[in-house]
């Protein structure tokens, strides 16, 4: 049982790590946001956003001219839709880009409409705030939480204005941040993490698993992170609020006709926007891929994947795919095509349920390669 005073010693170290934690920034550099729209424009259909994802990228380009990414976790923009953890409360913010769009905002932001809009935005972030509540509760009462708590380290997880949190021994975390440790920790019961130097995460969001994973395993010191901007530009300001100078961006790794990671045990942190995979040279010791494949054509999954195949040691890499079930025949990839796209690999295939939804469950398919149990 804690003493007196290590409850005091605990909640003076979560007020020390708050006010070291309040001093890091997440900046705007919209000199390189223009700077990877613009290339993107001219690069060919398969290496530009998917029918899936092409409509969220315009929007969430146009948010970000609109209100930068200081609280891009929050709920008064549509940035991180679909991929991150912002609370969307209000329809609105989705219409900021094209004729079309910008006339049904300012329809909806017109008397009446907008007394009903308005009226509905408040219910709604009740329902939000509800739903927090709740999901604290839920955390703080499961094994589960307990368990990856003490096996895993939580960094600090709420930059951006998470709103999306829950108070655990005296310390808010992000909610998204322990669904991820939840699903690493399935996909490290089948691969030595604590062996790997390099990871490789195509659709790496805002960069919250690549942080989880660092801040976890002192060995990985190399990272490629791939995803299309305007996500590509997040997750690099995001990244580059806890690693500065280790992360390299589009900017830098634009103009190089090869890109390698250094020999040396520095952290490096690659930021590459899709068509990049071309230029690059090292081998990876675990290759990732979250969620995203599901969502993109065939023919993009597929150049992924043999881009991925050239890279120096490919054969002997760990392979990790996982999903979400839902599985929507309309826009989606059937999940049991994805270890189609690796003919020479055999993948073990598991289910687990989500920490806050039992009745929902992550899919997951890895091929372990060298960094097998």
């Amino acid at each position: 049982m804690m003493s007196r005073r290590d409850d005091m010693d605990t909640q003076k170290n979560v007020l020390l790590s708050t006010e070291a934690n309040q001093k890091i920034e997440l900046k705007d550099d919209f000199e390189l946001f223009d700077i990877m729209l613009n290339d993107s424009k001219g690069q060919p259909p398969l290496y530009r956003p998917g029918p899936y994802w092409a409509t969220k990228a315009k929007n969430a380009a146009n948010e970000i001219k609109r209100c930068g990414i200081g609280d891009f976790r929050g709920s008064k923009n549509a940035i991180g839709l679909s991929y991150a953890d912002n609370l969307f409360i209000d329809i609105r913010n989705s219409y900021n880009h094209g004729f079309k769009g910008r006339l049904s905002r300012w329809v909806m932001n017109t008397y009446p409409l907008s007394v009903i809009f308005e009226a509905q935005v408040r219910w709604t972030k009740l329902y939000a705030n509800m739903s927090i509540v709740y999901a604290q509760e839920i955390l703080n009462l499961k094994e589960k939480t307990k368990e990856l708590l003490k096996k895993y380290n939580v960094p600090y997880s709420l930059l951006g204005k998470c709103l999306a949190k829950a108070k655990i021994d005296g310390q808010d975390l992000s909610v998204h941040y322990l669904n991820l440790l939840e699903q690493h920790d399935n996909i490290a019961s089948r691969i030595k993490f604590n062996e790997a130097k390099s990871i490789f995460e195509i659709g790496g969001g805002f960069g919250a698993n690549i942080h989880l994973l660092l801040e976890n395993y002192k060995n990985i010191r190399k990272v490629l992170y791939l995803d299309i901007p305007p996500n590509l530009y997040v997750g690099t300001q995001y990244l580059k609020a806890f690693y500065g100078t280790e992360v390299l961006d589009f900017r830098t790794l634009k103009h190089l006709d090869s890109i390698k990671f250094s020999a040396d045990d520095n952290i490096e942190i690659f930021c590459i926007a899709p068509w990049q995979i071309e230029k690059f040279e090292s081998a990876v010791d675990i290759f990732m891929n979250s969620q995203s494949f599901v969502e993109m054509p065939n023919n993009i999954v597929k150049n992924y994947v043999d881009n991925f195949k050239r890279f120096p040691e490919s054969i002997n890499s760990a392979v990790v795919l996982t999903t979400y079930d839902g599985y929507d025949p309309n826009t989606m990839l059937h999940p049991d095509e994805l270890p189609k796209f690796f003919k020479d690999r055999k993948f073990d295939y598991f289910e687990a349920d989500t920490l806050l939804n039992s009745s929902r469950k992550n899919l997951f398919f890895v091929s372990p390669g060298k960094l097998s149990l």
